[in-house]
């Protein structure tokens, strides 16, 4: 199952990058409102990697009886 998480957690990430991206793309061309649509979508897929990483170390935290840090 960590895998599986963390193959999510590399999918949200490469989504954010690319976004952050397109985002300074569209700012360059002035296209102010195509970049504000990229802003967006870069913030919901950080937001959803930070997630998916904090289960992850949960799940991994769980499966090794750490105690909670």
């Amino acid at each position: 199952m960590s895998k599986f998480f963390r193959i999510l957690e590399i999918i949200w990430l490469v989504i954010a990058l690319v976004c952050a991206a397109i985002t300074v793309y569209f700012l360059i061309m002035k296209d102010t409102d195509s970049a504000l649509y990229f802003v967006f979508v870069f913030i919901i897929a950080s937001i959803m990697f930070l997630l998916r990483r904090y289960q992850r170390k949960n799940q991994d935290r769980l499966a090794n009886n750490e105690p909670r840090r």
